[in-house]
C-alpha cells in the first residue's frame, strides 16, 4: 500500500491530473452556466447563490477548518499506516460530530428567517452539502497527493451532473432541481472518496480506546478563525448584496466571480499540489528543497496570472455576452474589476497557503486575512447602497490586494522566495503587447464567440512568443515542449 501511495507522489504527474481536474472545472461550467443563466435569470441564479452562502456559513462552522489542517496532518503521517489510519478516523468523527449541530442550525433558520421560509425546500436541498463534505474526506486523498483519483472521480460526476441538469432542469419552475444539480455537481463524488477509504485505512489500527478525536479541535480552531476571517469577503459579498440590494445584483456578482474563479483555477492547479508535499518538507526538515519547490512555484504563478489578469480585462465583454445572455451585461463591468484578484488570490496562496501555513505561521496569515476582511466589509457597507455589485466588486479586489501586500510585509523573514527578480519584467513586457493584440483584436467586426476564440489564441501566442524572444526560462520550456509535440506528431 505504501508503494501505491509513493508512486503517487511525482510533482510533474500530480500537477498534470490536478491541472485536467481544473480544466475539468473550466469546461463544464462553460457548458452548464450559460444554459442555466437563460433559463433561471438573474433573479433565479441569485437566489441559489444566496442561499448557498447561508449554507456555506454553516458547513465553516461544522468543518471548523478541518480539511486544510487535515491535509497537512495526512502529509505528515502518510508514511506510517497505523497513524493514517488513526488520524483519518478520528478527524472524521469530529467532523460527523461536529454535523450533527449544523442540522440543528438549518432547522432553527428554516422555523426564524423569513427570506429562507420563502423557499424551504430549496434550502434544505441545497443544505445536504454539509452532509456531502463531512463524509467526503478530500483532504485525505489530498494529503496522499492521490490526485489521479481525484481527477478521474471528478470528470465523470461532473459528466452524470451535466445530464442530470439538461434533463431535469427545463423552465424557471425547476429551481429546485437546478439546487441540487449545483450540490451533486460539486460534491457527488464525496460519496465516493468514503467509500474507498477502504482501500487505505485497516480495521487492525482502529483501537476505540485509542482514539482521541477532541485532541483534533484546538488545531483545528487555528484554521477555524482562518477561514471564518476569509469568509467574510468570499461569502459575506453574496449574503450582503442579497439583503442591502436584490438575488438579480446576487446574480450579476456571480456570473462576474464565475469567470474569475475559472482563470484562479487555472493559475492554481499547482499550488493544491504543492501544499501537502510543502508540508511534508518542513516536517522531514528538508528546508533547501522546501525553497527551491516554494521558488519555482511563485515563479510559475507570476508566469501564469499576469496574462490571466490581463486576457479576463479584455475578454470579460464578450465571454459574458456568449456564457450568459445580454441580460447580464450589467455584470461585465463586474468582471473587469474583480480580474486582479487572479494574481492577487495566485500570490497569496503561495505565500500563505504554500508558504506560511507549512512552517506553522498561521497567525501571520489570520493577521492579513484579518485586514483584508476587515477592509472589505467596510467598503461593502459604504458601497453597496450607491454602486451593487459593482461596489461588491472593488470592496473585494482592494480587501484581496491588501491581503498579499500583509502577508508579504509581515512574514517577510520566514517567505524563502524571490519575490521581485529580472524575469519577471519579461511577463509584464508580454503582458504590455498582449493587451495591445487584445485591443485591436476586440475592433474587429466579428461576432462575439467568433471574437473570443480570436482574442483567446492570438493574446496566448503573443505572450509566449514574447517570452521566447526574451529567452525568459518558462517561455523556452513552452516553446520547446510545443516543438518536441510537433516533431513527435511529424514522425507518426
Amino acid at each position: 500500500l505504501l508503494d501505491d501511495i509513493n508512486m503517487a507522489r511525482s510533482v510533474k504527474a500530480n500537477y498534470l491530473f490536478n491541472l485536467i481536474n481544473s480544466a475539468s472545472q473550466l469546461l463544464f461550467p462553460l457548458i452548464t452556466f450559460p444554459y442555466a443563466s437563460r433559463i433561471m435569470m438573474a433573479d433565479g441564479i441569485g437566489q441559489v447563490n444566496f442561499f448557498q452562502s447561508i449554507i456555506s456559513y454553516i458547513s465553516l462552522f461544522t468543518c471548523l477548518g478541518i480539511p486544510m489542517y487535515a491535509i497537512r496532518e495526512i502529509a505528515k503521517v502518510r508514511d506510517n499506516l497505523e497513524k493514517m489510519t488513526r488520524t483519518t478516523v478520528e478527524i472524521l468523527l469530529l467532523h460527523a460530530f461536529l454535523t450533527l449541530f449544523g442540522y440543528i442550525i438549518v432547522a432553527a433558520i428554516c422555523m426564524t428567517v423569513a427570506k429562507v421560509q420563502t423557499d424551504i425546500p430549496l434550502f434544505l436541498i441545497l443544505s445536504v452539502s454539509i452532509f456531502f463534505t463531512a463524509i467526503g474526506c478530500e483532504w485525505f486523498y489530498q494529503g496522499i497527493e492521490d490526485f489521479k483519483y481525484v481527477a478521474i472521480r471528478g470528470i465523470v460526476v461532473k459528466t452524470v451532473s451535466v445530464l442530470l441538469l439538461f434533463l431535469l432542469v427545463k423552465s424557471k419552475e425547476d429551481i429546485l432541481w437546478y439546487g441540487a444539480y449545483t450540490v451533486f455537481g460539486v460534491l457527488g463524488g464525496n460519496i465516493f472518496n468514503f467509500i474507498r477509504l477502504r482501500k487505505y485505512l485497516h480495521r487492525d489500527f482502529v483501537g476505540f480506546s485509542k482514539l482521541h478525536p477532541f485532541k483534533h479541535l484546538k488545531p483545528a480552531l487555528h484554521i477555524f478563525v482562518f477561514n471564518v476571517i476569509a469568509s467574510i469577503y468570499l461569502q459575506l459579498n453574496n449574503v450582503l448584496l442579497g439583503f442591502m440590494k436584490d438575488a438579480e445584483a446576487v446574480g450579476y456578482f456571480t456570473a462576474a466571480t464565475k469567470l474569475m474563479v475559472i482563470a484562479v483555477g487555472l493559475s492554481s492547479a499547482l499550488g493544491t499540489v504543492m501544499m501537502p508535499r510543502t508540508s511534508n518538507l518542513v516536517a522531514e526538515n528538508k528546508m533547501n528543497e522546501f525553497k527551491e519547490l516554494v521558488q519555482k512555484s511563485y515563479d510559475f504563478i507570476i508566469a501564469s496570472t499576469i496574462p490571466l489578469t490581463i486576457g479576463l480585462m479584455f475578454v470579460s465583454p464578450y465571454i459574458i455576452l456568449v456564457l450568459c445572455g445580454v441580460n447580464f451585461t450589467p455584470a461585465i463591468l463586474t468582471s473587469q474589476i474583480i480580474a486582479l484578484n487572479v494574481l492577487m488570490i495566485g500570490v497569496s496562496n503561495v505565500l500563505g497557503m504554500q508558504i506560511l501555513y507549512p512552517m506553522n505561521q498561521i497567525n501571520i496569515v489570520i493577521l492579513s486575512i484579518s485586514i483584508g476582511a476587515i477592509t472589505n466589509l467596510l467598503l461593502n457597507l459604504i458601497l453597496i447602497p450607491r454602486y451593487g455589485h459593482n461596489g461588491t466588486a472593488i470592496a473585494y479586489m482592494l480587501a484581496e490586494t491588501l491581503v498579499s501586500i500583509s502577508m508579504f510585509c509581515f512574514g517577510r523573514k520566514y517567505i524563502p522566495v524571490h519575490i521581485f527578480k529580472k524575469e519577471y519584467f519579461h511577463y509584464i513586457i508580454g503582458g504590455f503587447f498582449m493587451s495591445i493584440c487584445l485591443y485591436f483584436s476586440s475592433l474587429l467586426p466579428l461576432g462575439n464567440f467568433t471574437k473570443l476564440v480570436i482574442m483567446f489564441m492570438l493574446g496566448g501566442m503573443v505572450y509566449m512568443f514574447l517570452l521566447f524572444w526574451l529567452s525568459n526560462p518558462v517561455g523556452m520550456m513552452v516553446w520547446n515542449t510545443l516543438a518536441k509535440v510537433m516533431r513527435n506528431l511529424m514522425h507518426y
